[in-house]
């Protein structure tokens, strides 16, 4: 049959139709700066921050999601731009350090999941801190005189450098020459604090490895990706902590206790462990569906799945799926992996996260308790690190300002 409906559309076309009409509206960089009346360097601001979504468009430009613009737009109050106030730097900050894009961060330039395949944690924490020297070159430091009771790992290592200005005279210093050297030595006595270990000047992952006991070459490589992965990802909840106590002009190893204090909540460095929660209920392949299936009745999400940034999938997950595939390692979470993925995009419509990873390659690796959230700490340390730094060169101090929505006064 071929006929017609509304003005012109083939009725042996309206499948097509539907979906052009049900399709995702896009706009470019003036469309939607103008729609939200700021400037497009504020646009971006909001794309970085996971406000509005963003595809690569023609050329090097991008087009920008005009539901999320719109919602943007709607969630003014009286008129003003959010986190646009002129006269204070609010959440809003300009960086040389990472950049997000649809791909992953790109640290200084560089894709983040293809230095993952390489390099190492120090060499990224050369990068994020814009080294001209080797920051690692000085011996370690020593392990503060602490009896740490029984403690979680991220607890550990905030008392490790609490006690900081004990082992180190220069414990308060701002100097630009000595703080590349001094994030050196706090990253090994965090790496420290979280194995249980003596700072060591070996490679990051070679000491967690060997306090963990790695020794499969593919496992230890899995290890080091993940640090790398972990390093930064622009201005979440702790980097942004430590970049508020760094504008104060607070120590280094304070800003770093501001961070590891955000950090250490179930929704940001801890989010591993929520997915253990169902994770650790799947032990055949006909567990999956059942356990997923619950989660959903219930109306709760699925801990491990889905990020805020990232439209389709987080990049940094799928390359460690990717590396975890490669490393054929022989455990049945391992083999089940496919099918857990296939389970969730089908149930919940959302693509695994770097949290979920970090929970697999814990249980995959026969890692101990708190191992995900470690992983995720110690690479995050120099991110932190990197974040002071260029906090610190910087004139103003941050301090947003409120849009009041309580009580006013009457008469």
């Amino acid at each position: 049959m071929n006929g017609k409906i509304g003005k012109g559309v083939d009725i042996v076309n309206i499948d097509k139709y539907n979906q052009h009409m049900t399709s995702p509206i896009y706009l470019s960089a003036r469309e939607a700066s103008i729609e939200l009346g700021v400037r497009p360097a504020t646009l971006y601001a909001y794309v970085s921050r996971g406000l509005v979504r963003s595809i690569p468009g023609p050329g090097r430009q991008r087009r920008y999601h005009a539901e999320d613009v719109r919602a943007l737009r709607n969630r003014r109050d009286t008129g003003e731009a959010i986190a646009e106030r002129p006269s204070m730097p609010g959440p809003t900050l300009e960086t040389q350090l990472t950049l997000i894009t649809e791909d992953g961060p790109v640290y200084r330039g560089q894709p983040a999941v293809q230095l993952a395949r390489s390099s190492s944690l120090e060499a990224i924490a050369t990068l994020l801190w814009d080294c001209t020297n080797d920051p690692f070159a000085s011996p370690p430091p020593t392990a503060p005189d602490l009896n740490l009771p029984d403690l979680r790992p991220v607890e550990r290592v905030m008392m490790a450098f609490a006690a900081w200005p004990a082992i180190d005279r220069a414990a308060y210093t701002l100097s630009h020459r000595l703080l590349a050297a001094k994030g050196a030595a706090l990253l090994r006595s965090g790496v420290a604090a979280l194995i249980c270990g003596a700072p060591s000047e070996a490679p990051v992952h070679l000491q967690i490895a060997k306090a963990w006991g790695i020794r499969h070459g593919a496992s230890i490589d899995l290890l080091r990706a993940a640090l790398v992965l972990s390093a930064d990802h622009e201005f979440n909840t702790s980097a942004f902590a430590v970049r508020c106590a760094a504008s104060t002009r607070a120590p280094l190893h304070a800003a770093l206790i501001a961070g590891l204090g955000a950090f250490s909540g179930p929704r940001h460095g801890s989010a591993s462990e929520r997915v253990g929660g169902w994770l650790d209920a799947i032990r055949t392949a006909a567990d999956i569906e059942p356990v997923m299936q619950e989660r959903l009745v219930r109306g709760e999400s699925l801990p491990g799945f889905g990020n805020r940034i990232y439209q389709l999938k987080d990049p940094r997950a799928a390359c460690l799926i990717d590396m975890i595939a490669e490393a054929e390692i022989d455990h049945p979470l391992a083999r089940l992996l496919p099918e857990v993925l296939e389970s969730a995009n089908a149930l919940f419509g959302h693509g695994p996260n770097i949290d979920f990873t970090f929970a697999v390659i814990q249980r995959i690796l026969g890692l101990p308790d708190h191992a995900g959230v470690s992983i995720f700490c110690a690479g995050r340390l120099v991110g932190w690190v990197a974040h002071a730094l260029e906090q610190y060169q910087k004139p103003e101090q941050i301090r947003p300002r409120a849009i009041y929505t309580g009580e006013r006064p009457r008469g």
